[in-house]
C-alpha cells in the first residue's frame, strides 16, 4: 500500500512539475518582439511552425495573420503598383526573410531545453520474486519504487542554468533581427545611389560619345590628328565599361536585397524611385550617444545572461560534487504470510570525484565571459564615437560638394558655354568641361551613400547592436573617374 502511495504521489509531483514550464515558443517570440519594437520600433510578425503556402509563393502563417504580417502583406501585394520605400522593405524583410524566421524558430531549442531540465526525474522500480528449493518452503515477493534525489536537488539550478540560456536566445534572436532592418537599409542605399550613378554615367557616356564623334569629323575634315581621335574613342570605350560594369553592380545590389526581402519570382519586380536623400538632422554630441548604446546593447545583454549561465552553472557543478547520489525508494517485501514496507536510501559518497575538474573550467569560462563583456562595452563606446565621427566627416563633404563644389562645376559649364559660342574655348573644352561636372555629381552621390551607411551604422548602434556594422575601416568611396579617362587638350 505505501508503495502504491508513494508512486502515485510522485507522479502528480511530476505533472506539476511539467505544468510549471511553457512547452511552446509563443512567450519567446513575443519576449523577442518586445525587444525589437523597445530597440527600433519596428514589428516582426510572428512565426508560426506549420507554414502555408500564400498567394505570393511565400510561406505564411497556419493561424490568422497578426497586425504586422497582415501589413506585410499588403506591401508584397503592392509592390508592382507603387515604388518601394525603405519603410516598407525593412518591414517585408521582418516579416519574409526565411533566415530570421528560422533563428526565431530556433528559439524552440532553448525552450526545450527548459523543459528538459525541470521535469521531475523518472521513477525506477524493481520487482523481485524468490521461489523456494523445497516443499516446504514459501515464495517471497520484494516490490520497490523510487527516484533519484540527487537529480530532484540539482533540478533547481539545472533549470536556471537553461532559462538564462533561453534569455540569451531570445537576446540574440533581437540581435538577429536588428541586423536584417540594417543590411536592408544598406542595401536600399546602395540601390538608390546605384540607380543614380547609372543615370549620370548613361549621361556622362553620352558626353564621351559627343566627343569621340565630333573628333572623328574634325578628324575627317583634317583638323585632328590621329592620336586625337584615338584618345577620345579610348575614352568613350573607357565610359562605356564603366556603364557596363555599373549596370551589372545595379543588378547584384537588387538581388542582393531581394535575398533579404525573401522575394522571388513575379514578386520581384518591385522598383525604387526615390533618390538618396540630403542629410538627416544633427547629430547628438558623443557623450550621450555612448551612454544610449552601452544601456541599449543586446551584446551586453547577451553578455550578462551568459555570465549569469555561466555563474549558476558553476553552482549547480559545485552542489553536484559535494552532494552524494542519493537514490530514495519505498521497498514492500512478503516472506510468504506477511507484508513488510518501509523506505530504503542507497548512493554513493563523493570522497574522490567531486567534480573538481569541471569547477575549474566553469570557474574560468565564469571569468572569461566577464572579460568579455568588459571588453564589449569598451569596443561599443569606441565604435559609437568612430560611427559618429564618420557619419559627421561624410555629411561635411556632402555639405561641401553640395554647397561649393557643384555650384562651381555648374558655373565652369555655363561660363564655358559662353566662351564656346564666343569661339574662345573648342567644342572639346565645352565637353570636358561638362564630364568633369558629371563626375563631380557621381562622386557626391557616392559621399551621399557614405553618409547614409554612417548613419544606419550609428543608429544600429544606438538600437542596440554591434555585431555586423561597418564601423572600423570602412573602405573610402572610390574614384569615379574611368579608369582610361585622359585630360583633354584644348583643340
Amino acid at each position: 500500500m505505501l508503495a502504491k502511495m508513494s508512486l502515485r504521489g510522485s507522479l502528480g509531483v511530476a505533472l506539476f512539475a511539467l505544468g510549471c514550464v511553457a512547452h511552446d515558443t509563443a512567450s519567446d517570440r513575443a519576449a523577442v518582439q518586445a525587444l525589437v519594437r523597445e530597440h527600433s520600433g519596428a514589428e516582426v510578425a510572428p512565426v508560426a511552425s506549420e507554414p502555408r503556402t500564400s498567394k505570393l509563393g511565400a510561406a505564411a502563417q497556419a493561424t490568422p495573420p497578426a497586425a504586422s504580417e497582415a501589413d506585410a502583406q499588403r506591401e508584397l501585394e503592392r509592390l508592382g503598383e507603387q515604388p518601394l520605400t525603405l519603410d516598407a522593405a525593412v518591414r517585408i524583410a521582418l516579416w519574409n526573410n526565411r533566415e530570421l524566421r528560422a533563428q526565431l524558430l530556433g528559439l524552440g531549442v532553448a525552450r526545450g531545453q527548459l523543459v528538459q531540465a525541470s521535469v521531475f526525474p523518472n521513477l525506477d522500480f524493481e520487482a523481485e520474486l524468490l521461489l523456494p528449493t523445497e516443499s516446504s518452503g514459501s515464495r517471497k515477493w520484494s516490490l520497490g519504487a523510487g527516484f533519484s534525489l540527487s537529480d530532484l536537488i540539482l533540478r533547481g539550478g539545472l533549470s536556471g542554468v537553461a532559462e538564462a540560456d533561453l534569455s540569451t536566445a531570445r537576446i540574440e534572436a533581437a540581435g538577429a533581427t536588428l541586423d536584417l532592418a540594417y543590411q536592408v537599409r544598406l542595401a536600399y542605399y546602395d540601390l538608390q545611389a546605384a540607380a543614380q550613378e547609372l543615370a549620370l554615367l548613361r549621361t556622362t557616356h553620352e558626353a564621351y560619345a559627343a566627343s569621340a564623334e565630333a573628333a572623328q569629323a574634325l578628324h575627317d575634315a583634317g583638323n585632328v590628328t590621329d592620336l586625337d581621335l584615338s584618345t577620345q574613342q579610348s575614352a568613350e570605350q573607357g565610359a562605356q565599361l564603366q556603364l557596363d560594369q555599373a549596370q551589372a553592380d545595379a543588378v547584384d545590389v537588387r538581388e542582393r536585397l531581394n535575398v533579404l526581402l525573401g522575394l522571388f519570382g513575379r514578386d520581384t519586380g518591385w522598383r525604387v524611385q526615390d533618390p538618396l536623400p540630403e542629410p538627416a538632422a544633427a547629430i547628438a554630441p558623443p557623450e550621450r550617444l555612448e551612454t544610449r548604446a552601452i544601456q541599449a546593447s543586446l551584446e551586453l545583454a547577451a553578455a550578462r545572461s551568459t555570465l549569469a549561465a555561466a555563474e549558476r552553472r558553476v553552482g549547480a557543478t559545485e552542489t553536484a560534487g559535494w552532494l552524494p547520489r542519493l537514490h530514495v525508494e519505498a521497498r514492500a517485501e512478503h516472506d510468504g504470510e506477511y507484508w513488510q514496507v518501509g523506505p530504503a536510501l542507497s548512493g554513493s559518497l563523493p570522497l574522490f570525484d567531486r567534480q573538481q575538474g569541471a569547477v575549474v573550467s566553469g570557474r574560468a569560462e565564469r571569468d572569461q565571459i566577464g572579460e568579455r563583456l568588459n571588453a564589449a562595452a569598451i569596443t561599443i563606446r569606441a565604435a559609437t564615437r568612430a560611427a559618429r565621427a564618420k557619419a559627421l566627416a561624410a555629411e561635411q563633404r556632402v555639405r561641401r560638394y553640395r554647397d561649393q563644389l557643384l555650384p562651381l562645376r555648374e558655373r565652369i559649364v555655363a561660363q564655358t558655354l559662353l566662351e564656346y559660342n564666343a569661339m574662345q574655348v573648342g567644342v572639346f573644352r565645352l565637353l570636358e568641361a561638362r564630364r568633369e561636372q558629371l563626375e563631380a555629381q557621381r562622386a557626391y552621390v557616392a559621399t551621399l551613400r557614405e553618409y547614409w551607411h554612417a548613419r544606419a551604422t550609428l543608429e544600429q548602434l544606438l538600437a542596440g547592436r554591434l555585431a555586423g556594422t561597418l564601423v572600423f575601416g570602412q573602405a573610402r568611396a572610390t574614384s569615379t573617374k574611368p579608369a582610361n579617362a585622359a585630360r583633354r587638350e584644348e583643340h
